[in-house]
């Protein structure tokens, strides 16, 4: 009877430590929208676990603690087809998804999305004097 009991206390001890660590492996949610920039590219992972977007980022940035060079998004399939390998600016949600090859990792919910302009630096005026 006690090696039972022994047993099963085991199994429910490393059943929460492993619930601890899953939960721990989410981390921080970042609050409120995020806006990135980079470029839009096409991606592809073992067992389909990834929206087959992502933008790489022009530099790193953090999400919920976790620093990062790129981060897949989600989002209107058309409008990410037609801005393919070109730069944007895209604000939405970040959400925590995990798979089995892939594991815990941010993703952006796209809101909005659109090609990015280079802002054209104010031409000098020329003085009279």
């Amino acid at each position: 009877m006690r090696k039972q009991t022994f047993r099963v206390a085991l199994a429910l001890g490393l059943a929460v430590l492993g619930v601890a660590g899953h939960a721990a492996a989410q981390g921080t949610p970042v609050a409120g929208s995020v806006e990135v920039t980079g470029k839009l590219t096409r991606v592809m992972a073992i067992g389909a676990e990834t929206s087959g977007w992502e933008i790489q980022l022009e530099n790193e940035q953090a999400f919920g603690g976790k620093p990062v060079k790129s981060i897949e998004v989600v989002g209107n399939a058309k409008k990410l087809q037609k801005l393919e390998n070109k730069k944007v600016t895209a604000s939405g949600t970040i959400v925590h998804r995990s798979g089995v090859e892939t594991g815990d990792r941010v993703v952006l919910q796209v809101e909005k999305i659109k090609q990015w302009k280079e802002e054209k630096p104010h031409s000098e005026t020329k003085s009279n004097y």
